[in-house]
C-alpha cells in the first residue's frame, strides 16, 4: 500500500502545502493547537525532533536540552550589542516557512515583535542543535534559511562532535560552509557587533 506522499512523487496526486498565512489563521482559529512542538516546514505542519540519535523522537536528549541551555545563558551579551537571544521561538519565512530554530539572533528589542514574530530580515544568524534532526537541519531547514538569505546558519552537530557554520547564502544554499571543533570559537554577529561563542558550549 502507497502513501499519498508515495503518489506525489509519481506525479499521480498533488499536495497543497500549508503556507505561513494559513498557518496562522488555522491556529487563531483553534482548528491547528498552538503547540510548542511543531513548526511548519516546506509547508508540512512538521514535529521538532530533539531527540537522541537512535532514541524515542518524541524524547528530548540530554545533550540537546543542555546545549539550548547554555546557549540562552549568553543571552545578555546579545542585548548589550542592541538585539536579542530567542530560543525555540518561531521566525516567519513566508510562503511555505515558520521554523522554531534553538536560537535565533533578531535586530532591536523583544517589544518590537509583540504582534508578529521575526522575519528573515530581522535575524542574523540562526542556530540549531541536531542529533537524530540532524538530516533535517542540513537539509530542508538549511535550504530554507538559505533561501530567506540569512546570513549566518549554525548547526551544533552532536552526531559527529562539531559546530558548521554556514554563511553567504546563495539561491538555496550557502557558498562558505566552516566546521569547528572542540577548543575553538565562533563569531555570531550582533546587532553592532559580533559575541564570540565557545565551540564546547553547543557540544555537551
Amino acid at each position: 500500500m502507497t502513501t499519498i506522499l508515495q503518489e506525489a512523487a509519481a506525479g499521480r496526486a498533488t499536495i497543497v502545502p500549508w503556507t505561513v498565512e494559513r498557518y496562522h489563521r488555522a491556529i487563531e482559529t483553534g482548528f491547528v493547537l498552538e503547540d510548542t512542538a511543531v513548526e511548519l516546514i516546506d509547508g508540512f505542519i512538521v514535529h521538532k525532533d530533539r531527540a537522541e540519535a537512535g532514541k524515542d523522537p518524541m524524547t528530548i536528549g540530554d545533550r540537546h536540552r543542555i546545549a539550548v541551555l547554555r546557549l540562552a545563558q549568553l543571552a545578555p551579551d546579545f542585548e548589550r550589542l542592541g538585539c536579542f537571544l530567542q530560543t525555540q521561538q518561531p521566525i516567519s519565512l513566508p510562503p511555505i516557512n515558520e521554523p522554531e530554530p534553538d536560537g535565533a539572533v533578531v535586530r532591536g528589542g523583544i517589544d518590537d515583535y509583540m504582534d508578529h514574530p521575526p522575519g528573515a530580515v530581522d535575524v542574523s544568524s540562526v542556530i540549531e542543535v541536531a542529533d537524530s534532526s540532524l538530516s533535517i537541519d542540513l537539509g530542508p531547514k538549511l535550504t530554507a534559511y538559505a533561501t530567506a538569505g540569512i546570513a549566518q546558519y549554525v548547526v551544533a552537530d552532536l552526531v559527529n562532535d562539531r559546530v558548521i557554520v554556514h554563511q553567504e547564502p546563495t539561491r538555496d544554499s550557502y557558498s562558505r560552509i566552516t566546521a569547528f571543533v572542540r577548543g575553538e570559537t565562533v563569531q555570531i554577529p550582533a546587532g553592532s557587533g559580533f559575541v564570540q561563542m565557545a565551540v564546547d558550549r553547543l557540544l555537551p
